[in-house]
C-alpha cells in the first residue's frame, strides 16, 4: 500500500469528507481516463507554493554568504519538481466560495470522497503517497523550515478559506525524468473513490441530467445531486 504516514504531516481521519471541485470537461476526462490528476508542485497557480516564506528567506540571507544562500534557496525550489499534488477541500458542507472560484453556472461539479476512500483508491500505486492537511501561515513571520515535502503542505493565510487537504506523490530522485512531467495521471478505482457527485448551485437542471447520463455511460453507480445552497425555501 503506497500511502505512508509522515511524522511532520497531519493526515485527517479516514472519515473526513473531501470535495474536489472541477469544470465539466475535467470531470469527463477523469471518468474517461479513470485517473486522478496530480500537478507538479512548481506548476501550481500560487508562485509561492513549496518555497521559503519571507521570514525564512530573510533568515537564510542573514546567516549565510550571498552565493551560498542563493544556492540553498534554488535547490529548495527545484526540489518541488519531484512532488505531485492533488488538491481537495475538507468539510462536511459544500463551499459557495469554491463553487464561485471554479465558475458561476458554467457546468461545475464537485466529486465527494473521504480520506479513507482516497487511501484505498491509490493503494496500487508503487511510490509513496502522502495525505496532509494544509497549514495556513503568515508568510511574513512563519518559522524556519528545511523540508520541501512539508513546505508543499502550507500556504499563506490568504488561502485559509480553502480548508485544503493535499494528496502528494513523492517521486524518487532516481526516477525523475530529465525534464519532469507537468503532472501525473494516477489510475484508480472510481467506484471506490467517489461517494457522490454534486452539481453547482447556479447550474440549470439540464446540467444535472447531463451529468447523470455521463455517469451511467461510464457505469458508475454513485448518486448525482444538485446543490440547493441558492434555492429559495418555501
Amino acid at each position: 500500500m503506497p500511502y505512508e504516514l509522515h511524522p511532520d504531516l497531519t493526515t485527517p481521519r479516514g472519515g473526513t469528507v473531501l470535495w474536489r471541485y472541477m469544470d465539466f470537461a475535467k470531470f469527463v476526462e477523469m471518468l474517461e481516463s479513470r485517473t486522478l490528476w496530480f500537478v507538479r508542485a512548481d506548476q501550481l497557480e500560487d508562485p509561492l507554493e513549496g518555497t521559503h516564506t519571507d521570514a525564512e528567506l530573510a533568515n537564510i540571507r542573514k546567516h549565510l554568504l550571498e552565493t551560498r544562500a542563493q544556492a540553498l534557496i534554488d535547490v529548495f525550489r527545484s526540489a518541488r519538481s519531484g512532488l505531485y499534488v492533488s488538491c481537495w477541500r475538507s468539510g462536511s458542507a459544500e463551499s459557495l466560495a469554491m463553487w464561485d472560484l471554479y465558475g458561476k453556472g458554467s457546468g461545475i461539479v464537485a466529486v465527494k470522497s473521504t480520506v479513507g476512500r482516497v487511501r484505498k483508491a491509490v493503494a496500487t500505486y508503487k511510490e509513496p503517497v502522502y495525505i496532509s492537511n494544509v497549514k495556513y501561515v503568515d508568510w511574513n513571520h512563519a518559522p524556519g523550515l528545511d523540508n520541501v515535502l512539508v513546505a508543499c503542505t502550507r500556504k499563506d493565510l490568504a488561502y485559509q478559506h480553502e480548508s485544503e487537504v493535499r494528496v502528494i506523490i513523492c517521486k524518487a530522485t532516481n526516477s525523475l525524468d530529465t525534464e519532469p512531467r507537468l503532472g501525473i495521471r494516477l489510475p484508480l478505482d472510481l467506484e471506490r473513490l467517489i461517494t457522490e457527485v454534486v452539481v453547482g448551485p447556479r447550474d440549470q437542471k439540464w446540467v444535472v441530467r447531463l451529468v447523470e447520463r455521463v455517469m451511467k455511460r461510464y457505469k458508475l453507480p454513485q448518486q448525482v445531486v444538485a446543490s440547493n445552497r441558492l434555492t429559495p425555501r418555501r
